[in-house]
């Protein structure tokens, strides 16, 4: 095996937004509906290779408790994490809004000189039919802080090794999401332009149209 990158890797969030049964999955490919919340902060690697640019990466992964009382504890675990996983519930407004003015503002942007690669997490995708999020919310906050966004779901796997593998890939290139969101913003600009281009061409054939009934309705009897 080539040389392999020991990447440490820490989910934060409020409690029962299924931290630990994203990593039981990611881990062991395990899901337990029944499985507690973290009472204090759990270790576990995994080693996984990004076949297309042929590199190897260990995530140390740690799973912060969520309760309130643990709070204080967390930045001795995030400090020196070189990834961190912001999780919410998708069908709990109130963890995307904690996740945001709590683990992101106050914990993260406080404590930090500077901020590691981040995601952000929308876990139990199964239940998207009761989502208490509107569309793109949550991809719009990422897209502001700079992270990754993903949705997960522990319970049937959607998600989890898209996730590792995003972030194994901007561990490894940085600047790969502001190369996708230029991709995109190029894609939109060459759809707007396209589309000012036919509306441009119907405009024309109107206007022929409308010259042709023109001159019909003027000729005079004869």
């Amino acid at each position: 095996m080539s040389s392999c990158e020991n990447v440490k890797v820490v989910l934060l969030g409020e409690q029962g937004v299924g931290k630990t049964c994203i990593i039981n999955r990611f881990i062991s490919d395990e899901f337990n509906e029944n499985t507690m919340s973290s009472l204090s902060a759990q270790f576990i690697s995994k080693t996984i290779e990004l076949k297309d640019i042929k590199k190897f990466i260990k995530f140390e992964i740690w799973d912060t408790a969520g309760q309130e009382k643990f709070h204080s504890l967390a930045k001795i675990f995030y400090r020196d994490a070189k990834v961190i996983c912001l999780v919410y519930d998708i069908t709990d407004r109130e963890s995307f809004e904690n996740l945001k003015s709590y683990w992101y503002e106050s914990e993260l942007k406080l404590n930090l000189k500077k901020l590691p690669i981040l995601a952000v997490v929308g876990n139990k995708n199964d239940l998207y039919e009761n989502k208490e999020l509107e569309e793109n919310v949550a991809e719009d906050f990422a897209k502001s802080i700079h992270a990754i966004f993903q949705y997960t779901s522990a319970k049937n796997s959607s998600g989890i090794e898209e996730l590792f593998d995003k972030i194994g890939h901007k561990y490894f290139n940085p600047d790969l999401n502001a190369m996708e969101d230029e991709e995109k913003e190029r894609e939109l600009y060459e759809k707007k332009k396209a589309e000012k281009e036919l509306n441009k061409k119907d405009n024309k054939n109107n206007l022929k149209l409308n010259k042709v009934k023109i001159k019909k309705q003027g000729k005079k009897c004869c």
